[in-house]
């Protein structure tokens, strides 16, 4: 799938589900700078179906929003405060904006429901993946057993960093640590932020073999993907999406 503005991957496995259409974005042709104002108020195109893009003001926190519709008007949502969104509403496009932090989808395909994450260091150490999971079976009744989920590229453990404070955060939250990164010497850490939020989903009833990934270090690839700290604050950002189609 392509927009003027992005090109997008797909998980292969998500192939059959025709209820859905979903990406995670990568630079354009002409590999420019996209921030998140390139997209509000659009929409993206996919068979002909048009889904204007959902999404939130990003602050690497724990806050999960239910979109329903409902009184909600999208350009209030986009002010609003959180890194994940649930929905069982077709016809919009949930959508967040990352440059090395992790872009998760779930899909419930027997309750017709979808979210996305946005989980860096700081949103994973607070458990939103998780979170996402246990809201999506709070507000739609979803089994976590029958979640689907898709990691898109990210920084890897080979150019991700960390430090004895970042390491404090996780063993605050109560997070295994050392099953989720691995020492470098000294104070230093390589976090791997897809196996860390694999730990959190399976730890909530995410079946293993549910969890599906596009496995590409964003600081690595330049070429390909927009990176803080492969390329600089000012670079740009992917846009990763999934959708529920209407009703044919």
């Amino acid at each position: 799938m392509r927009t003027g503005k992005e090109q997008f991957l797909r998980v292969k496995e998500w192939e059959n589900y025709r209820r859905i259409v979903h990406g995670f974005g990568i630079k354009g042709e002409a590999g420019g700078k996209i921030s998140k104002k390139d997209w509000w108020g659009n929409s993206l195109t996919e068979r002909g179906e048009s889904f204007p893009l959902v999404a939130t003001r990003q602050i690497h926190g724990d806050g999960v929003i239910v979109f329903t519709g409902d009184g909600q008007q999208l350009e209030d949502l986009w002010l609003r405060e959180g890194d994940a969104l649930v929905s069982r509403l077709p016809g919009f496009a949930l959508g967040v904006f990352t440059a090395d932090c992790l872009p998760i989808l779930l899909f419930d395909p027997f309750q017709e429901a979808v979210g996305i994450v946005h989980a860096g260091w700081k949103g994973t150490a607070r458990a939103v993946s998780r979170k996402a999971v246990e809201k999506m079976r709070e507000a739609f009744h979803c089994r976590e057993e029958n979640i689907l989920v898709a990691m898109g590229p990210c920084i890897g453990p080979c150019c991700l960093e960390v430090d004895g404070p970042v390491q404090a955060v996780f063993a605050a939250n109560g997070l295994p640590w050392e099953q989720m990164a691995f020492p470098r010497g000294g104070d230093k850490w390589s976090l791997n932020l897809q196996r860390a939020n694999t730990r959190l989903l399976e730890e909530v009833g995410v079946k293993q073999e549910n969890i599906h990934r596009v496995d590409f270090c964003t600081s690595c690839r330049p070429d390909t993907f927009f990176s803080s700290r492969g390329g600089g604050e000012t670079q740009g950002r992917q846009l990763s999406f999934i959708a529920l189609r209407k009703r044919e």
